[in-house]
């Protein structure tokens, strides 16, 4: 099993080295950064690194809540929650408005932080193995000719074989031979598993809600 992965960007040594410590004594593992530019720079960040990252806003450089509005999105994995020692409700609303997880002041709440980590560290989980299916289900409908998905699309509406054919101009003999060949490129020998695996492919290829669902 992968140990859990923090990532923690602040500028101050001290908040640093004692977030690390109560992090590490729960089993997480934690890389801490003193800024955006030592962060993106190291070879084990990657688009799909997977964990949650602990970020201050205001930093010496590019701050936490610009770098939270121009490049999270390069790290979809990541749940971002965000910190700060000067909170105001504007930054807040733009902090969620650009996909935080969660917002927090100084001095943080230990407690409520490390619950807020473990729910962010289970919806990384969670986007990566969506990821992971909605790359499976791209990989398998892209074997499918420009015609076998406009026969598709009306297949999982509901529409017969000589529905479509007359639809696309299409002799009744070739709609199901496309029907066939979509079966098979798709490795199914009923119309079920395509339109549950089609509506899954539309479902995860819609861009996922980020914020964390207050209980």
């Amino acid at each position: 099993m992968t140990t859990p992965q923090i990532w923690l960007i602040d500028d101050d040594a001290s908040i640093r080295e004692s977030l690390s410590f109560v992090l590490q004594t729960l089993g997480w593992k934690v890389r801490s950064f003193s800024g955006i530019t030592a962060f993106e720079e190291d070879t084990d960040v990657s688009p799909t690194s997977a964990g949650c990252l602990l970020l201050d806003i205001r930093m010496p450089g590019k701050s936490g809540l610009s770098w939270l509005e121009e490049t999270s999105r390069q790290y979809p994995l990541l749940p971002v929650i965000l910190m700060t020692g000067h909170g105001t409700i504007d930054l807040c609303r733009r902090a969620f408005q650009h996909g935080a997880w969660e917002f927090f002041t100084k001095p943080l709440d230990n407690n409520a932080l490390i619950d807020c980590i473990s729910e962010a560290l289970t919806e990384s989980d969670l986007r990566a193995a969506q990821q992971k299916e909605l790359q499976g289900l791209e990989s398998k409908f892209a074997q499918l000719t420009p015609r076998e998905r406009e026969v598709l699309s009306l297949l999982v509406e509901g529409h017969s074989a000589k529905e479509i054919a007359r639809a696309l101009s299409l002799s009744p003999r070739t709609a199901e031979a496309h029907r066939a060949s979509i079966f098979a490129r798709l490795e199914v020998n009923s119309l079920a598993p395509v339109v549950w695996e089609y509506a899954r492919l539309q479902i995860l290829s819609q861009p996922r809600k980020t914020t964390r669902q207050k209980g």
